[in-house]
């Protein structure tokens, strides 16, 4: 019997060339993000020159600049950066364990549970950042683990896996539509907010967010070995002595707490968890490789590029007077389209 804690990845990089490459695209995104990031301290309705952002973070005062980049605008962007990380997070699991690279957590339900319980809530009171947060993530993991329960008895092999999530998601936003049309509150708001948007996002916010996606990444390379190993066919993952169900439950559970979190603060932002995982396949195969990767090394990428993606729409967004979640579909569909016409040819 073959332990998931002590088994080789399915793929391995070669040693230098994928090191060097894993490191490049690391260090990549971390200047795509301190360029987007300073822009996005810098920008907005009142502009700011470079020294003004750098004296406000150095020697806060009651200036407005102080206010507008500690208590604003710098807020907001960790805020995008901690939900892009955790949604390619999210997405890489979902992939993994349904085996599908077409999978994302919103084809697990998890978006649209997550949704309906705060929609739910926002239509008859107002929710703390606190309730927001604890309410999106029971109301996803219900919707996670409706879907689990509904493929448990073909002991959630992949096909049944992705077609449970869909059923569940298309249940709950039908749901959500009923809520809106019987909810006598104002519906602008709602509307607003399912449209994924991090304006008025406080500290508080990111705060909340913060142990999910620290959580959601020492797990994930954790556990990377046996997301290697749900990459298997199920007949040879039995044959190693490997409960592929069992893991397959326990890392889909923690991509639904992840996903659910994240739309708990920041509304559906759809694509990053599907474009993410993409985008790092394309970047850390080589021509002689398969579709699977080790996660040891996927995950962090996938995060860092969530992070990117994410963030450098959020900024584009605000100087816009967008919801991010829009400008995210936007972009990730045809994005979405070229990646696949690309794998394709």
């Amino acid at each position: 019997m073959i332990s998931p804690t002590s088994s080789a990845p399915p793929v391995a990089l070669k040693a230098h060339e994928g090191a060097w490459r894993f490191v490049i695209i690391l260090i990549s995104c971390a200047l795509l993000l301190l360029v987007s990031g300073s822009l996005s301290l810098m920008t907005g309705e009142t502009s700011f020159s470079a020294t003004q952002v750098i004296k406000a973070l150095i020697q806060p005062s009651d200036s407005l600049a102080s206010f507008l980049v500690l208590e604003l605008r710098l807020p907001r962007f960790i805020i995008a950066v901690l939900v892009g990380a955790t949604l390619g997070m999210a997405g890489t699991i979902v992939q993994s364990i349904t085996r599908n690279p077409l999978g994302s957590p919103d084809l697990m339900g998890v978006s649209a549970g997550a949704s309906f319980a705060i929609v739910v809530c926002m239509a008859w009171s107002a929710l703390t950042p606190l309730l927001l947060l604890l309410t999106g993530t029971l109301g996803g993991f219900v919707a996670g683990l409706t879907t689990f329960l509904i493929a448990w008895r073909t002991k959630l092999s992949p096909l049944h896996l992705t077609l449970s999530g869909m059923c569940v998601a298309l249940f709950f936003n039908a749901a959500i539509v009923v809520v809106l049309i019987t909810a006598k509150a104002d519906a602008n708001g709602i509307y607003f907010w399912l449209t994924g948007s991090l304006m008025d996002r406080t500290w508080q916010h990111a705060g909340l967010l913060v142990p999910f996606s620290i959580a959601g990444l020492v797990m994930g390379v954790t556990f990377s070995r046996p997301l290697n190993l749900l990459m298997l066919d199920d007949v040879t993952c039995h044959s190693l002595g490997f409960p592929a169900h069992l893991w397959r439950l326990l890392l889909g559970l923690i991509a639904v707490v992840l996903t659910a979190a994240t739309v708990s603060v920041a509304g559906p932002i759809s694509f990053v968890g599907l474009i993410a995982p993409h985008l790092t396949r394309l970047m850390l195969q080589n021509k002689s490789q398969a579709q699977c990767l080790d996660h040891r090394q996927s995950l962090p990428v996938s995060a860092m590029l969530g992070a990117t993606l994410v963030g450098v729409a959020d900024t584009i967004a605000k100087l816009q007077n967008v919801p991010v979640g829009i400008l995210c579909v936007l972009v990730g569909g045809p994005l979405f389209v070229y990646l696949i016409k690309k794998k394709a040819e």
